[in-house]
């Protein structure tokens, strides 16, 4: 967490029924803030619009906008809007906090994950982005730094001060007309043209895996619109050091996942869950299951070496073995042992007429000669 400096006069005020504490970040749409809520007992993340852009109405939608769709979308996977409105000459946005890092921060760290917590990721992320794309919302720019590693492991996504109703094109907006995102994540449809739909971030979320196994940038260009250009023109690279000894499932997700051309993409989050889980399969087959961070080495750390999620801080201590018959936690991507995609799955089967509680047998016709 950043130390606020000692004259930054959010600090101590008042934005609803949440007092502002310490300064944790800033960014290109305004500083986030931890927040105590006195009314919920609880911390909350404040995130306040820049003055500067306060007179820029369209900068004013849409942050407004990121408040109405956020709130609409209530997911395990997803950092929950509490509250929203303006105070102090400034509007804000209270968010769930979640005590953790993000998986850009994280990467920087560890410089690479293992395949199968790089799945793991993915696969949260995904059912995230299948509930934002069920309520007709895409996000438009995921990537590591708006994924959120909680320090017991829960998976949420964030920001989506870029997101875009699907259905209300008066949320449209965009910045004077120019494009609207993160180059290296953004589809090819993307920077060329304005009409695009959810595969945009099935695209973002195939780059952010393909990063999260590699730990470098597939585009490179001394300025962004040169990685645009790289984006739209040159095929996403597989290095062989990578990618030479990870199953092809594996690959070809990434691939079908990136393809440049949208109608070559994966359609829909569904298609994206059943190939996470055929790459998951595989990996398992493989034996690479460890979802432990890499070492400098990038091999996986030694038997009884435990590391916590989020400092990547490593002490040796047994590892705990579940009992028999406890449930995996859904989102925890150290223990993730419910395939992709199956949360469905396990429910008992409905019970035949004949053995519910007061129903008489079926009667039973006689055989016709």
């Amino acid at each position: 967490m950043a130390p606020a400096p000692a004259t930054d006069p959010i600090i101590g005020q008042t934005f609803g029924n949440v007092v502002a504490k310490s300064l944790l970040g800033r960014g290109g749409m305004g500083a986030v803030y931890l927040g105590y809520h006195a009314g919920l007992d609880m911390k909350v993340a404040i995130k306040l619009l820049p003055d500067l852009f306060v007179g820029r109405t369209e900068l004013v939608e849409r942050f407004l906008r990121e408040a109405r769709l956020s709130g609409r979308l209530q997911h395990p996977n997803i950092v929950r809007t509490l509250d929203v409105g303006q105070s102090h000459g400034v509007y804000y946005l209270v968010m769930e906090y979640v005590e953790g890092v993000d998986a850009q921060k994280l990467l920087d760290r560890e410089k690479r994950f293992s395949p199968m917590r790089a799945v793991n990721i993915a696969g949260f992320v995904a059912r995230a982005l299948g509930e934002a794309h069920e309520q007709e919302i895409m996000h438009r720019d995921i990537k590591p730094a708006n994924i959120l590693i909680a320090r017991d492991g829960k998976v949420k996504v964030t920001d989506f001060g870029l997101a875009r109703s699907l259905t209300n094109t008066a949320t449209a907006l965009t910045l004077s007309n120019q494009v609207v995102g993160t180059p290296n994540y953004m589809a090819p449809e993307q920077i060329k043209t304005t009409t695009v739909d959810m595969r945009v971030d099935i695209y973002a979320l195939g780059v952010t895996l393909w990063q999260f196994l590699t730990g470098i940038l597939p585009f490179e260009g001394e300025t962004p619109m040169a990685v645009l250009l790289n984006v739209v023109n040159e095929p996403l690279p597989m290095p062989e050091e990578t990618f030479g000894a990870l199953p092809k499932e594996l690959r070809e997700a990434i691939v079908a996942m990136t393809a440049k051309d949208p109608r070559r993409r994966l359609p829909n989050i569904p298609a994206v869950l059943a190939v996470l889980k055929k790459a998951r399969d595989a990996l398992l087959h493989a034996g690479l299951d460890s979802t432990a961070p890499l070492n400098s080495s990038g091999t996986r750390p030694p038997v009884g070496e435990t590391r916590d999620p989020v400092s990547g801080a490593s002490f040796a201590a047994p590892i705990p073995v579940p009992p028999k018959d406890a449930p995996p936690k859904r989102a925890d991507p150290n223990t993730f042992s419910k395939p992709l995609g199956s949360e469905g799955a396990g429910k008992p089967a409905a019970r035949p007429a004949s053995a519910r509680p007061g129903t008489a047998p079926p009667q039973r016709k006689p055989p016709t000669r």
